[in-house]
């Protein structure tokens, strides 16, 4: 494994974990990838963030062969698709707020508050 990509690795474990102390996901939940040449770099399905280690983390190509011992996010393609069509994005932290949540099971709309929510079209 070259170096850069080693680094790669443990920033993607320690954006997980930090994900976790921050209170934006509980257990395993939500992913981290970041953009390669061959593809990306994803955390793997059913493991602790606080458990992994570099290896851990699932190489996937752009056509979603995974290289690794592990098992890719379940959500992979989520972080394909959008690679493939915003080449200026170069990672991705995918989230499952316990707040955001708890609104989504709520299934009511939720009004706009601020005004730069017409910005992005709400």
């Amino acid at each position: 494994m070259r170096m850069d990509e080693l680094a790669l690795r443990e920033e993607i474990i320690a954006t997980a974990i930090a994900m976790n102390a921050r209170g934006l996901n509980r257990g395993k939940s939500g992913n981290v990838s970041a953009r390669i040449d061959a593809g990306f770099l994803v955390t793997p399905t059913g493991l602790a963030y606080d458990s992994m280690r570099p290896e851990d983390i699932v190489a996937m190509t752009h056509d979603g062969a995974a290289r690794g011992s592990r098992l890719p996010s379940s959500e992979w393609r989520f972080h394909r698709d959008i690679y493939a069509v915003r080449l200026e994005v170069t990672a991705i932290v995918h989230a499952h707020s316990p707040f955001a949540t708890t609104l989504a099971c709520l299934g009511r709309d939720i009004p706009a508050f601020h005004y730069m929510i017409a910005v992005a079209g709400g």
